[in-house]
C-alpha cells in the first residue's frame, strides 16, 4: 500500500527533512542526499542533518520548469 500524501502544502515555512523532500518529490532518499550535497536542491547543513524549507524547493521546481520549457522551445 502507498504512503499518505505529503502534508505540507499547508506551511510553506515549514522545514523538511531528507524523508520528508523524498517524498514530496517522490524521489529516492539516497538522491535527494546527493542532490542537496552537490548544491542542486536548496538545504541548510544542521549538524549531520540536511533541511530543507519547502517554499524554497517550491521555487527551485518552478524555476527547473521554466528552464526545461525554455530549452524545449
Amino acid at each position: 500500500m502507498s504512503e499518505p500524501a505529503v502534508e505540507f502544502e499547508h506551511d510553506p515555512g515549514v522545514m523538511m527533512t531528507i524523508h520528508d523532500v523524498a517524498r514530496y518529490l517522490r524521489l529516492s532518499e539516497a538522491k535527494v542526499y546527493q542532490m542537496a550535497k552537490e548544491g542542486l536542491l536548496p538545504a541548510l547543513r544542521m549538524g549531520k542533518t540536511w533541511r530543507f524549507k519547502r517554499e524554497l524547493l517550491d521555487e527551485w521546481i518552478r524555476r527547473e520548469v521554466e528552464t526545461s520549457l525554455k530549452a524545449s522551445v
